[in-house]
């Protein structure tokens, strides 16, 4: 799997042409959290991987020899970072209650990973409302904002013997609206409804992980995690197309909040693990409230999307007059009244 990022044309004038051009960086790296369960036409479908049955997905994501590129070399994953450092980079860490050591993050991660298993196992079709504010920011000033409201849904496929989940955006009529915003300059993002893949029991050897500690998040105790995707082990990931055949692996970093009584993660924010000043990605970070739903109709319940918002900043020398382009992008999302999706109009799957 590969996506055109930045066409060559942006190496000058950036700031005009990110609107025109690009394709959202934010959607693209949730995508990679899809990419195991959700794919394209071309690539066989990946389900939660047995040990040691990994064949095909180096091919379609990127290989350990990609991930060995100089931009990785030498660079320390927050989780890394003692906690009073994290705090600055990451502002609801000041009210954590720090772990003494790491022996309970074992069991944590083996119930945690159990219920991202049963989600996937168990998701049906599903349809929900959906309220999305997209903003676009020149430096420091705010250009422009637009509000959509659409259907949003997920939805499970056959593929090939095994089955794929896929989203889509609908209007009213039914027909497919997803990369909303796009021909105004803004950027389309989604995949938020599979992000915690990456704590799935198949996935956990590919990233490193550290308990950070307790937090209350709202009326809930949560055990708090942190992760980071490992340069040359991660697959479930994707490679980026920069022009002049250039490819770049994006790898993932970021911190799980993880309900005590239940061991559910209600929220996660995600980051780049490193920027990516050769594409002008500096910054893009997702971040993830899980609600529970209950059908009557299913026997467990899911833990959906509620609110997301996602930020990214893109960051480059503008070579015509010398200066230093940013060009930031925000999306909030909303989601509601999750229900199943029964087929009662034709629609047309997108290619």
């Amino acid at each position: 799997m590969s996506f055109s990022l930045i066409p060559s044309a942006l190496r000058t004038r950036l700031c005009h042409r990110i609107v025109q051009h690009a394709i959202f960086f934010a959607a693209i790296l949730v995508c990679a959290a899809l990419s195991a369960y959700a794919q394209q036409d071309e690539v066989a479908p990946l389900a939660l991987p047995e040990e040691g049955s990994r064949r095909g997905i180096a091919d379609v994501v990127m290989t350990p020899e990609k991930a060995e590129q100089s931009y990785y070399a030498g660079v320390h994953p927050y989780l890394e970072l003692p906690l009073e450092q994290l705090a600055q980079q990451i502002p609801e860490m000041k009210k954590i209650e720090p772990a003494a050591n790491q022996q309970a993050l074992p069991t944590i991660l083996k119930e945690a990973g159990d219920n991202v298993d049963s989600y996937f196992s168990n998701v049906v079709d599903l349809t929900a409302r959906e309220k999305i504010t997209l903003q676009r920011s020149v430096g420091k000033v705010s250009a422009a904002a637009h509000r959509v409201e659409d259907n949003y849904l997920i939805l499970r496929k056959p593929y090939r013997g095994g089955s794929q989940l896929v989203e889509y955006r609908t209007d009213a009529a039914g027909r497919h609206v997803d990369n909303i915003g796009m021909s105004l300059g803004f950027l389309a993002t989604h995949g938020f409804a599979m992000m915690a893949n990456f704590f799935g029991t198949g996935w956990q050897r590919e990233s490193s992980f550290r308990y950070l500690g307790e937090q209350k998040l709202g009326s809930r105790d949560t055990y708090v995690v942190g992760f980071a995707q490992t340069p040359g082990l991660a697959t479930l990931t994707v490679t980026m197309n920069a022009g002049d055949n250039l490819q770049y692996p994006v790898l993932t970093q970021g911190i799980a909040w993880i309900d005590k009584s239940n061991l559910q993660i209600i929220r996660m924010r995600t980051d780049l693990l490193a920027p990516h000043p050769e594409l002008g990605l500096e910054r893009q970070t997702t971040d993830v409230m899980f609600s529970e739903v209950r059908l009557a109709d299913v026997p467990m319940p899911l833990w959906l999307p509620k609110d997301v918002k996602v930020d990214v900043r893109y960051k480059k020398h503008d070579s015509e007059n010398g200066r230093i382009q940013e060009v930031s992008f925000r999306n909030e999302h909303h989601y509601s009244e999750y229900r199943r999706y029964r087929v009662s109009v034709k629609m047309v799957a997108p290619q």
